[in-house]
């Protein structure tokens, strides 16, 4: 069976889905289908969150048996990089890693940083976009979270535990080779998208091809909804099994982002919000700062906000 040579280790909301797009347009790069079988983090606990929305999400799409994981690899290929793209293996390292090493110990890994603040709004809209989300209030629904994650809700819930990357970074870069870990940053994604891609593509060592990254359209964005009928409709039909896989047989991914765009407004982080959360992360932030060293975005290196 053909092993994965590479993964899309996280963080949520911070570009691994755009980034994949891209790295799927180059044609000696397989990226699994579904993007994110949470394999590595939930191979040996199964996945049955309870939030809204996970039975037909989360706990559907999950492949956590390992010869079914492997199934999803092509058995001949031309590929040069093959992998998947789960944001979990990152957030739930003490289980992602030993199976790592357990199937491929030279596996390349992939990760993707935000400004933690930026990062947890962006998963908050996420699941208001999705019509998962009750609470209005972007603070409300951060006091809830450990009420949620006690009840089983799966990690996209996680607003503010997701943003704290210096546990999950020290662990991978602990467990692999720095040069299988690379680290890359959305603010770069956002401001130099071709670019990005090909430094991700080097990393892992996979030549240039003409027209890959190219046309890329925004993907897998957040917002709250500009119209609610529409929204509701959308809602049900995502939850609806007959209903979505007759439009997923039916349209390209593309198509179903460009309508998901159409009925979404991306609003602006509350300065409130920013203010009551940024010293939440202001020592994570530092101890990511002293791993990584002075490469990276402003947030980073001298601690602004984004």
């Amino acid at each position: 069976m053909t092993l994965p040579t590479f993964l899309v280790v996280g963080a949520a909301r911070c570009g691994t889905t755009g980034l994949v797009e891209g790295l799927r347009s180059h044609p000696r790069v397989f990226v699994t289908d579904p993007k994110e079988p949470h394999y590595f983090a939930l191979h040996r606990t199964g996945a049955a969150f309870t939030a809204p929305g996970d039975a037909h999400t989360i706990n559907r799409v999950a492949v956590t048996d390992r010869d079914a994981y492997l199934a999803l690899y092509p058995e001949q290929h031309d590929y040069l990089a093959l992998g998947d793209a789960s944001v979990s293996t990152m957030y739930y390292p003490e289980e992602s890693i030993p199976e790592i090493k357990a199937m491929n110990p030279d596996m390349k890994l992939v990760m993707m940083l935000r400004e933690p603040v930026a990062r947890a709004w962006s998963s908050y809209q996420y699941m208001c976009a999705r019509g998962f989300e009750t609470e209005t209030d972007f603070l409300a629904a951060v006091a809830l979270e450990d009420e949620r994650k006690a009840a089983g809700w799966h990690h996209i819930w996680h607003y503010t535990s997701q943003s704290r990357y210096a546990d999950q970074v020290a662990a991978l870069l602990d467990a692999f080779p720095r040069e299988q870990v690379g680290i890359f940053f959305f603010d770069d994604l956002e401001h130099d998208y071709e670019g990005t891609l090909a430094r991700v593509l080097a990393f892992l060592d996979v030549p240039a091809a003409p027209g890959a990254g190219e046309d890329i359209p925004r993907v897998n964005i957040s917002g709250r909804p500009r119209f609610a009928a529409a929204h509701a409709l959308l809602g049900w039909a995502v939850g609806n099994e007959r209903v979505r896989t007759f439009v997923k047989e039916r349209t390209s991914y593309r198509f179903r982002e460009r309508i998901r765009r159409t009925l979404l407004r991306q609003d602006v982080l509350p300065a409130d919000a920013r203010a009551r959360l940024e010293p939440l992360f202001a020592d994570d932030v530092a101890r990511l700062r002293a791993m990584l060293g002075a490469d990276g975005p402003d947030w980073l290196t001298s601690g602004g906000t984004a």
